[in-house]
């Protein structure tokens, strides 16, 4: 026998993620195969005083199930058992892992730190939905300030602390049952975490007509504030009828020739702005236009609208087409695993607990109302106190 036993059994996702993850960091194993009440099952019972699976012996002495593995490697005690001393931990055991760094994750991994807990971001980018406009006027304590300048104050800040960052990676792989949670970035590497913060926030939702994605980044945006200087002199479409779409034809007329808004619906965005995007010589309004199509083979050349009124078609011969018809969360990852209401947004409490133990979420991402960076950060604070309030009482 092995210095590492699993007793398993067949359809178990717990046993299979016990095998790949000694696989994985090359620890050699004996598998046993067991069906409840069998007479290998009750061998197992006696040496482990357990009938759950998987069951796991290191050198004959029970050490427990998955979620005990991944905790034991993590903190490098499985390497202590194994007779490896000298090994270093698989990775460092974290109190908390705060997945995105937007408001709201920034802001958690202050609040954690604060608390001294050793705290990790990991996020593709930072400052998240806040870099894709061009400035702030409603954050307490700043009248007026250029995104840019904010994001920077925010890093700052979780500098001070020296809080551990991976950013330019995406989690590809999330495992949040057990103790310790297991997570994986697209740059193949896992960490482990006693807690879990998903700060994710949101992202562009596309009108998903033919033409669409093959030309993103090819005259088909998202995000005005990032690409409006590209338009310079070039005819422009903004999709949508709500603030952020009148907002990008603000950003856009002051480069831009002529700027078209189509709108499935009447204009829904707050009034002021509809004035003054109405009061511009080379804005032209199409409300409850349908965008049936984008025009081009290598680049943006125009797009083809349809009237909901007359079905009359029409094609606009455009440059550029900003899209802004909102946002979809960014919780593909927990969709199944966590609560989610039918925006796809996570349910959580007033203390951002998600309902499953250990696992918080906070900002744009959640259920939470009112989608603003001050309201983020809020929930950002709130969940990194709650993680803190868990951890303690796990003691």
């Amino acid at each position: 026998m092995g210095d590492i036993t699993v007793y398993s059994t067949q359809g178990c996702p717990f046993c299979s993620r016990a095998k790949s993850f000694l696989r994985d960091n090359g620890i050699s194993f004996e598998e046993i195969e067991v069906q409840p009440g069998s007479r290998e099952w009750r061998k197992m019972q006696e040496k482990t005083g357990s009938g759950s699976l998987p069951q796991i012996l290191v050198k004959g002495k029970p050490l427990g199930g998955y979620s005990d593995l991944v905790s034991l490697a993590a903190t490098g005690e499985l390497n202590e058992r194994l007779g490896l001393e000298k090994k270093e931990a698989i990775s460092p055991l974290y109190d908390v892992i705060i997945l995105g760094a937007g408001p709201a994750g920034l802001c958690a991994a202050v609040y954690a730190a604060r608390k001294l807990l050793k705290t990790l971001i990991i996020s593709k980018d930072i400052g998240g939905q806040v870099a894709w406009t061009y400035d702030i006027e409603n954050y307490l304590g700043f009248s007026q300030i250029d995104t840019a300048d904010l994001i920077k104050k925010f890093d700052e800040h979780v500098e001070k602390y020296g809080v551990e960052k991976i950013i330019g990676t995406e989690v590809s792989a999330l495992e949040m049952s057990g103790k310790i949670k297991r997570v994986t970035t697209g740059m193949g590497k896992t960490y482990f975490g006693k807690t879990v913060i998903i700060a994710t926030g949101k992202r562009p939702r596309p009108i998903n007509v033919p033409g669409e994605k093959a030309l993103i980044g090819r005259g088909v945006s998202y995000c005005s504030t990032c690409d409006a200087p590209l338009f310079a002199e070039a005819d422009v479409a903004v999709i949508g009828g709500g603030n952020s779409a009148l907002e990008a034809v603000i950003d856009l007329v002051k480069v831009a020739g002529k700027v078209y808004l189509v709108s499935l619906t009447p204009l829904t965005g707050d009034l002021v702005l509809q004035d003054k995007v109405k009061s511009y010589p080379n804005v032209e309004i199409l409300t409850e236009y349908d965008t049936t199509r984008v025009i081009g083979s290598s680049v943006v050349e125009g797009i083809e609208i349809k009237s909901l009124k007359t079905d009359e078609a029409r094609s606009l011969n455009v440059e550029g087409i900003i899209i802004e018809i909102g946002l979809l969360p960014n919780s593909n990852q927990v969709i199944d695993v966590l609560e989610t209401n039918r925006q796809g947004e996570i349910v959580v409490d007033n203390r951002c607990r998600t309902g499953m133990a250990g696992v918080f979420a906070c900002g744009d991402v959640t259920d939470v109302p009112f989608k603003q960076v001050i309201v983020a950060a809020g929930e950002g604070a709130k969940a990194a106190l709650a993680a803190y309030d868990y951890l303690i009482n796990q003691r």
